[in-house]
């Protein structure tokens, strides 16, 4: 393994896994050790800047590319250089590696004399033609990277899933990842104006971006392979399960979470329901989600958590059958009416560029502006306002798990889903006792491990998406489809699910289907067939017990299956 410089800030890296050519902080190159081209930037009009950095009001800016634009780079020894650029804007540094197994190190930075810079993005541009993007993009997907449903910013780990990006050939090809111990803010962004062939990682630093002048220290990972998808995937894999100890984690688990076959989403609180389903399954191998089982409305008043009397009979003949029951709750959310509110006030999730509060409104089926005024904030109750709460304040977690606990004890609830826990997202106010928004959920879940119900079996924790630190804690989680929340996207027929996540994730961590999954239009049973692919638990959407005692074909099939 070696890294040579010479003249025009060129940089050579051998080692046994690749061979990569830099000019100054541009990856120019990157072949496979049997030289097979992985890259070629492209050069003139269409190079992409490798450095950008991006201040709070999003303005984007190259470094590196300008009129008085300096650069240097510097041999420190056989496995390492470093790179060093001075321009108008803002200087940045790139350390370029390798480690021990022969895989590339680049870790990008930058600084400015301008407050509010908030992100650098280092991009590889020039990706090959035959590679394509596999990605932990809505449970995992294969797409060329021109495609419109791949282009765009992925989010670290509310879209971006894992850190982890995958140019897969016929034959291999090479990966980019970074093994974060610290759950940095970080992002992907596929796709470029100059060149559509262009991967951008986003290292962000933590809000508030005020004041912030540095952004870095985060590590990308460039290493090739031979053979499938899968061959990343399981590096991956190791490093996750080694580094968290989730080999532990799996013990936390219910054994019949294993043995759950069918899995009913939004369930209404009908016995009807139950009845035509316990004639058509075995009952101990469904679980239901049960959404309306509180005496509030649906996303309304939270977190109050007290049943009606309808919600509690309905789960007391569920169990009572054999079924599985998880009543709704959710994990950020708080009406701004609630008394507690004024408790948690100071703990509300702002918004990093614009320091908005966050929350939900809903109306007609639409989502109105989230009330910014005191006034306002508590006037739309029939709108169903939820403000987002920071949970990385004890005071939230605390108040919310025994709220939680005392409804499952009520219920004698085997589990409980916890709603909206793949929202997280870097903040204005990102770090609440030391905890980011995805450290203080994943510490929400954690402690939700610890419940039991009256009869001392642990609690299955169930939630909404599934990324590399929600499963963690989490026993299932509904998952959406590829931008097709509700229904499906314009050209969702010509997505290529591959079940990245369920690699990684499954075996701690179970996926079941979201909505509109009745099986009764092109679009629901399409809806169907992806969820399968991607490894779920067969699900249904269900209004009424006729879906079952006069099934369609795909219901029929999914019950002959179960």
């Amino acid at each position: 393994m070696s890294i040579t410089v010479s003249e025009g800030n060129r940089i050579d890296v051998v080692t046994t896994r690749l061979r990569a050519r830099f000019e100054g902080p541009r990856l120019i190159e990157l072949r496979d050790p049997d030289g097979n081209v992985l890259l070629a930037a492209p050069t003139g009009e269409a190079a992409v800047p490798a450095i950008e950095v991006f201040f709070q009001d999003n303005q984007a800016m190259p470094v590196g590319a300008g009129p008085h634009a300096r650069i240097r780079t510097q041999r420190v020894s056989d496995v390492c250089a470093h790179v060093f650029i001075e321009d108008d804007e803002a200087d940045a540094f790139l350390r370029i590696a390798v480690d021990p197994e022969g895989r590339l190190l680049v870790e990008p930075a930058a600084q400015a004399l301008r407050p509010s810079l908030g992100l650098v993005r280092w991009s590889l541009a020039g990706i090959a033609d035959g590679l394509q993007l596999v990605a932990p993009f809505f449970q995992g997907a294969r797409l060329e990277l021109e495609h419109p449903l791949a282009v765009g910013y992925w989010a670290w780990p509310s879209g971006w899933e894992a850190a982890l990006a995958i140019l897969q050939g016929a034959s291999g090809g090479f990966s980019v990842r970074t093994e974060d111990r610290l759950q940095t803010p970080k992002a992907l962004r596929v796709g470029n104006d100059r060149n559509a062939r262009t991967l951008g990682f986003d290292t962000e630093a933590h809000g508030p971006w005020d004041r912030n002048q540095a952004v870095g220290s985060l590590t990308w990972i460039l290493d090739t392979h031979e053979g499938g998808w899968e061959v990343p995937v399981d590096s991956y894999r190791r490093w996750l399960f080694a580094e968290y100890r989730l080999d532990r984690v799996a013990s936390l688990r219910p054994d019949w979470v294993g043995d759950v076959r069918l899995a009913i989403q939004w369930c209404p609180c009908k016995e009807e329901i139950l009845t035509a389903l316990a004639k058509a399954t075995d009952a101990r191998t469904v679980l239901l989600h049960v959404p309306g089982w509180r005496a509030d409305a649906y996303d309304e008043n939270y977190p109050e958590y007290n049943p009606s009397d309808t919600g509690r009979a309905f789960i007391t003949a569920a169990l009572g059958m054999g079924f599985r029951a998880m009543p709704h709750f959710n994990y950020f959310a708080m009406d701004p009416n609630h008394p507690l509110f004024a408790r948690m006030r100071d703990f509300l999730a702002r918004d990093v560029r614009s320091k908005r509060l966050m929350g939900w409104r809903w109306k007609s089926g639409t989502c109105p502006p989230f009330p910014q005024a005191v006034g306002t904030l508590g006037a739309h109750r029939d709108e169903k306002v939820m403000a987002y709460v920071h949970p990385g304040a004890s005071a939230w977690r605390r108040e919310l798990v025994a709220r939680i606990a005392a409804a499952a004890r009520e219920l004698d609830a085997p589990g409980v889903f916890v709603d909206q826990t793949l929202c997280t997202y870097n903040l204005d106010n990102a770090q609440v006792e030391n905890l980011s928004m995805p450290e203080g959920m994943a510490a929400l879940t954690r402690e939700l491990t610890d419940l039991r119900t009256p009869a001392g079996a642990p609690l299955a924790v169930g939630g909404e998406g599934r990324h590399e630190l929600s499963m963690q804690y989490q026993s299932v989680a509904q998952v959406h489809l590829y931008r097709s929340w509700h229904r499906n996207a314009d050209r969702f027929a010509e997505l290529d699910p591959v079940p990245v996540c369920e690699r990684l994730f499954g075996s701690l961590c179970r996926s079941m289907g979201y909505t509109d999954l009745g099986g009764d239009t092109p679009d629901n049973q399409l809806r169907l067939q992806v969820h399968e692919k991607l490894g779920a638990i067969p699900s249904l959407t269900l209004r009424s017990a006729e879906q079952i005692t006069s099934p369609n074909a795909f219901v029929k099939q999914l019950l002959s299956q179960e």
